[in-house]
């Protein structure tokens, strides 16, 4: 009659789409991939983490840095965190 069913498994994770994107920051200029959910605009999930979140999470990033001295900091990094209020312009370049 009524049969009881386990629960379906979660995902450990959540899916997401990358995006390619140029930050440019009174300190230089970072690019990478920032990570969203499939089927969510990009400009309206950036718009939910300036809102709601302190920092820009990218991975597989190259930075130029316009005011530190040439090899101060590296050219390159695994992922950063940007603050969301320094990010004066965010340009995406590619899907991924």
């Amino acid at each position: 009659m009524n049969e009881v069913q386990a629960a379906p498994h979660a995902a450990d994770y959540a899916e997401k789409k990358a995006t390619r994107v140029r930050v440019f920051t009174p300190s230089g200029v970072v690019e990478g991939l920032y990570h969203h959910p499939p089927g969510v605009r990009l400009s309206d999930s950036l718009r939910n983490s300036a809102t709601g979140e302190r920092y820009m999470m990218l991975t597989d990033v190259e930075m130029r840095s316009t005011t530190a001295e040439p090899g101060s900091i590296p050219d390159s990094a695994p992922f950063v965190l940007i603050s969301s209020s320094h990010a004066s312009l965010i340009v995406p370049l590619e899907d991924s």
